[in-house]
């Protein structure tokens, strides 16, 4: 803006372009303006008309050559308006868009360091926020997806015949008729110090019982009766009580007798000696008749009669899942035990011999296997012999 005195000399200092001009009295009476029309000082808006060449020498002469038609004052001052109000808007426009560009930057990296939003009008601090170590415990998924892990050892279960035994004939084995005696003698110490008579009796429900009478002893010590697959000497100390024994009594003139059940065996055979131990809890007794020291020794002759049975095995060979030895045959030749190899499966194993997996696991009570695929135990001996069990 500049202050305009009409007058004399009104157009010296003017730059060329920026005359003053004064608005026009009315719509009906429009007045160019003129320098001698002028009534007074007063602020006239500079104009940017834009046009070239020497300044004229009156605001009539300008308006005439900008605006042929005779364009009014009001009309030439509200042209720069538009201009200046897009410069204005260009420049909001890049202010807000920069404090954009600023609040993105911030917010990335609040995010990346874990930092919580700032509040409204807070300080920011510097430029570079600092980390701030988290201390709470993270809170868990209100549904954790666990992730399967394998066992690092595998896990052995029960085995179970596959649905199709169901159409098979259960296992069976006839048990002993009930009372046949199916082992019997008389038994003394090396030294006489110990006598009795013993006989093993079937019960009818495939277990025995272990009677004995005309017991006497001489020494100082409780004794006791098991019978044992592996024969050890007189003067031996044991630790296994072995099977189908029962304390029988201490020191006695008198014969006495005893009984007591032989426990869960169905098949004893296997049990070759007879041994007679100390059971003696005191520690003011010699060492030879101390607690487990064995007394006397005596083999036993079994007369367990065959028994009826449904299974009837017989080796076909190694097949695939079924490749491990047969260790012994019966005297038949049938097959008797077997030796489980890497990667053989129960079912596999069963129809090598012709069997049914319920009439193996029949013969072998407890059986364990690994997976779903049931694989059998690399080593474990399995009973075929029926007879045997």
């Amino acid at each position: 803006m500049a202050r305009h005195t009409p007058g004399a000399g009104d157009d010296e200092g003017v730059t060329p372009g920026h005359e003053p001009f004064a608005p026009p009295a009315s719509d009906d009476d429009a007045v160019t303006v003129d320098a001698t029309d002028a009534a007074g000082p007063r602020l006239v808006a500079w104009s940017h008309p834009g046009t070239s060449g020497s300044a004229t020498t009156s605001g009539a002469a300008s308006a005439a050559s900008a605006d042929p038609v005779g364009a009014t004052v009001d009309d030439q001052d509200d042209e720069p308006a538009p201009r200046s109000g897009r410069r204005r808007l260009a420049v909001i426009g890049g202010v807000v868009a920069a404090a954009a560009l600023v609040a993105v930057a911030v917010s990335a990296v609040l995010f990346t360091n874990g930092s919580a939003p700032l509040a409204a009008g807070a300080p920011t601090g510097s430029a570079s926020p600092t980390t701030i170590a988290r201390t709470s415990t993270p809170t868990p998924s209100a549904s954790p997806s666990p992730m399967p892990t394998a066992p690092a050892t595998p896990s052995p279960r029960a085995a179970t015949p596959p649905p199709e035994d169901a159409a098979v004939p259960a296992p069976f084995i006839t048990p002993v008729p009930a009372g046949t005696v199916v082992a019997e003698s008389d038994v003394a110490s090396p030294k006489g110090s110990i006598h009795f008579h013993y006989r093993v009796v079937a019960t009818g429900d495939g277990t025995y019982t272990t009677d004995v009478t005309d017991f006497t002893s001489s020494l100082p010590v409780p004794v006791g009766v098991s019978f044992y697959q592996v024969a050890p000497s007189v003067g031996d100390g044991i630790t296994f009580g072995g099977d189908g024994g029962s304390e029988i009594g201490g020191p006695t003139a008198t014969p006495a007798s005893a009984s007591w059940s032989f426990g869960a065996v169905t098949q004893p055979s296997y049990l070759s000696t007879l041994v007679v131990h100390s059971t003696s809890t005191s520690p003011d007794v010699p060492v030879e008749i101390s607690a487990g020291k064995v007394l006397a020794v005596a083999p036993v002759a079994w007369s367990v009669p065959p028994r009826g049975t449904n299974i009837a095995p017989v080796d076909s060979g190694a097949v695939a899942f079924a490749t491990g030895a047969l260790e012994a045959t019966t005297a038949s030749g049938s097959p008797k035990r077997y030796t489980v190899a890497p990667d053989d499966l129960i079912d596999a194993v069963a129809r090598r011999f012709g069997i049914s997996v319920s009439a193996l696991l029949y013969m072998n009570q407890g059986l364990q296997v690994i997976d779903d695929a049931q694989h059998l135990f690399a080593g474990t001996t399995l009973v075929l012999d029926p007879d045997s069990v």
